[in-house]
């Protein structure tokens, strides 16, 4: 599961079930499709959307799903540049959604070129849904940044400790998995 930032938190109510299917397991390529930023003035949009906001953009790294059978299932996934190594725990979120919540990155390095050595903690929750096919799906994502450190001064004022910044995802199952 790469920066499955991209899922709604375990708490949100959930996704509208008419239509879907269950997740066939496999390695999905995973788009962030939409980003709201209420951390840093839109600098994380600009992370997670780097060509603009009417373009999705793709993780860097296919992010193995599992099947409902297989959940609980905790694994490492690499979402995309700061978010590599994370540990996950996929769990049944319902209507055959798979959910995770609270996967927690300590010190990250926020971008180095505005901000030195600046890190944060990052907490990542989310949910994905299946289409009918299994092989597509739609989800969302939160990622809480707190904890903001660095000896340069340049850390930027987060609007709030933690601030959140949510993210809409598209993901398909790629070819290889197919």
């Amino acid at each position: 599961m790469t920066l499955v930032l991209l899922f709604a938190a375990c708490t949100d109510p959930p996704l509208d079930s008419g239509g879907q299917g269950v997740f066939v397991a496999g390695d999905y390529q995973f788009y962030t499709v939409q980003a709201k930023d209420d951390c840093l003035d839109g600098a994380m949009e600009a992370l997670f959307m780097p060509e603009g906001p009417e373009t999705p953009h793709p993780f860097e790294d296919l992010i193995y799903v599992p099947a409902l059978e297989e959940l609980p299932l905790t694994y490492e996934v690499s979402f995309r540049e700061p978010f590599v190594g994370m540990e996950v725990t996929a769990v049944d979120g319902g209507d055959g959604a798979i959910a995770f919540a609270e996967s927690l990155m300590e010190a990250v390095l926020l971008n180095e070129a505005l901000y030195g050595d600046c890190t944060a903690d990052m907490t990542v929750s989310g949910r994905m849904v299946a289409d009918a096919s299994g092989e597509a799906g739609t989800g969302t994502a939160t990622v809480d940044l707190a904890n903001t450190l660095g000896d340069e001064g340049r850390c930027p004022v987060l609007d709030a400790d933690p601030c959140r910044v949510e993210l809409s995802l598209a993901l398909e199952l790629s070819s290889a998995s197919r």
